[in-house]
């Protein structure tokens, strides 16, 4: 059950730059934009004119605020939302932060002194923050996903072969298209299905890449695949090969799938590391150096987990353990417990 369903208007405040106003209108929620950008040292022209940029919107977002009664502030962190964290802290709304990954960015630990509650995804976060403001509530995923994911059912694909997830994040990654493409022709030999998303902008290049190398059949190329798709695609895979991003992670252990872990390297704080290792660390998982991959490495983490049902089985029950179904609705309810505390 959503924040509208219990009764509460909800509108999303946020940068001009991105594309979050886009993205409210596909939901049709209200969405006010306000100016925005990364700050950067206050030492150059830039950092100083970033500055001012923050000022004002702080100012604007605190003259909206004032108008509107506003009972709580959600965020999630980044840049994008300082004007928001700033004004609700000088109106003492009462600010929730939720930090996705195991290393936090700026904003939110600058901003955590401040927040009645920071609810966190992964166990290793909670170590920045004060121990009496953290709650472990999960990561939420897109509804389709967590909803397919709790029916418990497995999708085959017929050909009883086992099945590879190739995925690269939102923006795809190029040096994982290729070196998947690689091991795919040095796993010729295997009987092993695979399934590519490359992203939109890595999708021709790849394409042309697999008719290069002349994969046969058995390797399956999208750009990329829409909910229902997707939670097709993690019942379908044995392991997954991907980037470690927090959405990522909580799908994978939606549907209790063991992974390749590729991080970004170029990560803030080598944040998608850190969230590898948890996973690492509890035996759902196995980590790749994006510096240290090759096709060999790639190939006997793969057969490791497709042939070990042992290592399998741990994966599976470490996941679940990890998992938090139901991470939206214990977000509501703190935030509607700490609404009601308004100073």
């Amino acid at each position: 059950m959503g924040a509208k369903a219990r009764g509460h208007e909800v509108q999303y405040w946020g940068s001009l730059r991105g594309q979050e106003g886009a993205a409210c209108g596909r939901v049709e929620m209200a969405f006010r934009g306000f100016e925005s950008g990364p700050v950067y040292r206050l030492t150059s022209l830039r950092g100083i004119k970033s500055l001012i940029t923050l000022m004002k919107s702080t100012n604007s977002v605190v003259r909206e605020m004032e108008g509107m009664g506003v009972d709580g502030v959600f965020a999630t962190g980044g840049y994008a939302a300082a004007p928001i964290l700033n004004a609700a802290r000088k109106l003492k709304v009462p600010l929730v932060l939720h930090e996705q990954n195991t290393e936090p960015g700026r904003t939110n630990l600058i901003m955590s002194r401040y927040a009645k509650v920071v609810c966190t995804a992964f166990h290793g976060s909670a170590r920045h923050f004060s121990a009496d403001k953290v709650r472990r509530v999960g990561m939420p995923i897109r509804r389709e996903l967590r909803e397919s994911a709790g029916q418990g059912r497995l999708l085959q694909s017929g050909s009883g072969f086992p099945q590879v997830l190739v995925m690269g994040g939102s923006q795809g990654s190029q040096a994982l298209n290729d070196m998947a493409l690689s091991t795919a022709v040095r796993m010729g030999a295997e009987k092993v299905r695979w399934m590519h998303l490359t992203g939109l902008s890595h999708f021709e290049s790849t394409m042309s890449s697999l008719e290069r190398l002349g994969v046969k059949s058995g390797y399956e190329i999208k750009s990329y695949l829409h909910a229902q798709e997707m939670a097709d695609a993690l019942f379908g895979c044995d392991v997954a090969v991907c980037r470690s991003g927090a959405g990522t992670m909580a799908e994978l252990a939606a549907f209790r799938k063991p992974a390749v872990l590729v991080p970004y390297p170029a990560a803030f704080h080598d944040h998608q590391f850190f969230n590898a290792k948890e996973f690492a660390d509890m035996g759902a998982a196995e980590i790749i150096r994006q510096e240290d991959m090759d096709s060999s490495g790639l190939e006997s983490r793969i057969l490791g987990w497709l042939y070990d049902a042992d290592k399998q089985a741990v994966a599976r029950e470490k996941l679940a353990e990890w998992d938090v179904p139901d991470a939206v609705e214990r977000i509501l309810d703190i935030i509607e417990e700490v609404g009601t505390k308004r100073v």
